[in-house]
């Protein structure tokens, strides 16, 4: 993902155990949080791309725009989208 260009950084958040239902029953499994930080514009791109790469027949990838963030941080991220 870094190295294609969907993302600036990822958050790797480690090993966590998590609790779910799937195709009508529970199930439980040991997973990697990840944070990936992108510009809005590349959101489809980058979530397509994840979609592809992810293991799971139908990973949960979750994104949401920032609507406060230090002008610095914009600028970074803006660059990924020129």
């Amino acid at each position: 993902m870094l190295d294609e260009e969907h993302i600036a950084c990822a958050n790797i958040l480690g090993s966590m155990h998590s609790l779910f239902r799937w195709n009508g029953e529970r199930g439980e499994a040991e997973e990697t949080g990840v944070l990936f930080k992108t510009d809005a514009a590349l959101f489809d791109r980058a979530i397509g791309r994840l979609a592809e790469l992810h293991p799971y027949e139908a990973p949960a990838i979750l994104a949401w725009r920032c609507d406060a963030a230090s002008p610095a941080t914009v600028a970074w991220l803006a660059e990924l989208a020129r």
